[in-house]
């Protein structure tokens, strides 16, 4: 019955024209704000340790907007997993930084593609598809209905999975070695096995060490990939980002400070469409957790 109810959703979703999609988005974030909810308790923490500088009407506008364009990344998942490939092409009206992309792809070497939670990421398998399927590591979600569509939706735009795991890992170091393309979203907390504390915004975070080791393994290319949605359902901006020196460091500490300043550099391109609401520093460098309240 749920797997039913969330297929229902996803074409509802997705039958929707770009426009009313969003429109339908932004108001569940405006409505998660004004019931502050968890999510904007979230998101008003962690913008008063990232960007202490500005006021708190200046954060607390940041954190609304911020909500609104969460909203819009549920709600155009669908879209984006349901509709035509080439009608979801269409919608791409520009791309910023290509050259970082043919430099990659010239130097014949795998590519790790490194999207942040900013922006539209389901839609970044998407510019790498023209030469073949991107291989991307994910975590499972909670709800084991969702895994399936999600999966279904993203080979859409040309992802294939690997699971995070010893045999996701191989997986993707193969596809390295092979010349191919691999994504990877770098902002999530990974477990205290896999990660060390590395300041972003100057705060420490508990920061992914996998993308170092990958890099390390297989010298491939790196670079960051964003797609920035436009205003009134206009389509999307992709950009390429060059990555901070030393995102390969055998050095975890010097690698991972650089892996957060590259998704500081890419989040300084639309702050509101960053995913602000994620628990990023949940996990305190003297032990326990950060209580979010």
């Amino acid at each position: 019955m749920r797997a039913r109810l969330i297929r229902w959703a996803l074409r509802a979703l997705s039958a929707l024209p770009l426009r009313a999609n969003h429109a339908l988005g932004a108001l569940l974030g405006e409505i998660a704000w004004l019931a502050r909810t968890r999510p904007r308790r979230i998101s008003e923490i962690n913008l008063a340790l990232c960007l202490p500088e500005r006021s708190d009407e200046e954060r607390r506008r940041l954190a609304r907007r911020s909500l609104r364009e969460t909203g819009k990344t549920l709600t155009e998942s669908a879209w984006l997993w349901c509709r035509p490939r080439a009608l979801v092409e269409g919608h791409l009206v520009e791309v910023r930084g290509g050259e970082i992309l043919g430099r990659a792809r010239a130097r014949g070497r795998g590519v790790l593609a490194v999207t942040p939670h900013l922006g539209s990421w389901e839609l970044c398998n998407l510019p790498f598809s023209e030469t073949g399927d991107i291989t991307y590591l994910y975590r499972p979600p909670r709800n084991p209905v969702v895994e399936p569509m999600l999966i279904a939706g993203r080979a859409n735009l040309g992802g294939r999975p690997a699971r995070i795991g010893p045999g996701g890992i191989r997986t993707v170091i193969g596809e390295l070695r092979n010349r191919g393309t691999v994504g990877v979203l770098p902002d999530q907390e990974p477990d205290a096995d896999n990660g060390v504390f590395a300041p972003f915004f100057e705060t420490p975070a508990l920061t992914m060490t996998l993308l170092a080791k990958l890099a390390g393994r297989t010298d491939p290319s790196v670079l960051f990939v964003v797609a920035e949605r436009l205003p009134r359902a206009r389509g999307w901006r992709v950009h390429f980002v060059e990555p901070e020196p030393g995102i390969g460091d055998a050095d975890p500490l010097r690698a991972t400070t650089a892996l957060n300043r590259s998704v500081e550099r890419c989040i300084a391109l639309c702050p509101e469409q960053y995913l602000w609401s994620y628990r990023r520093f949940r996990e305190l460098p003297e032990g326990g957790r950060r209580p979010y309240r």
